[in-house]
């Protein structure tokens, strides 16, 4: 083993929870696919449930990351919403570690993570409303109420979860999300008087 024993647990452990989902997914299972033995993963994790809870953790914090880094990237407001809308879609359609998810896994992973998509959710609000706010600030966006639009697009944006993992890219419904979310982009921009 190449790695740390707590990093190629959680790394075998989102393997198998992507294959199995978290009822059918056995600490035997991850144990074997890290290389070490099961009482190796109660040594680094109280709990399946701990081990799972990690897991998410360190996918958000990954996401949260690599959504930041390109929403810095943008040199104005209206680039900032467009990269933190084009990496929201682009981080929800990825297939999962090992390849497709069944609907039924995906749909028992999410009940289990239930209760950590409140926390994670308002992370993404936070990165979101900060740019609303400082577009409002430079000028550049007419936004009453920043929180709540972030707030609202961003449960728009999980909404769209199931529908973007196609077993093909669907190139319709490609092209009519990013019709809906240029409409979006446009309503925040500061609109200026006619000459």
């Amino acid at each position: 083993m190449s790695q740390d024993p707590r990093t190629a647990i959680m790394s075998a452990a989102g393997e198998v929870f992507t294959r199995f989902g978290f009822k059918k997914a056995s600490v035997e299972d991850i144990a074997r696919r890290a290389g070490v033995g099961k009482g190796s993963i109660y040594l680094h994790f109280e709990s399946k449930e701990a081990l799972f809870e990690a897991c998410v953790g360190a996918a958000h914090a990954e996401g949260l990351s690599e959504l930041k880094a390109k929403v810095r990237r943008a040199s104005t407001p209206e680039g900032q919403v467009r990269a933190y809308i084009q990496c929201k879609l682009e981080q929800q359609s990825r297939t999962p570690v090992g390849g497709r998810m069944e609907l039924s896994t995906l749909f028992d992973l999410g009940v289990q993570a239930a209760r950590f998509i409140p926390r994670m959710m308002e992370a993404n609000v936070e990165v979101l409303a900060g740019i609303l706010e400082d577009g409002v600030a430079q000028g550049a966006f007419t936004v009453p109420e920043p929180r709540h639009v972030a707030r609202g697009l961003e449960m728009l944006l999980m909404q769209m979860t199931l529908r973007l993992m196609p077993e093909e890219p669907d190139a319709a419904l490609t092209q009519a999300v990013d019709s809906v979310f240029e409409v979006f982009v446009r309503g925040l921009l500061k609109q200026r008087p006619p000459h």
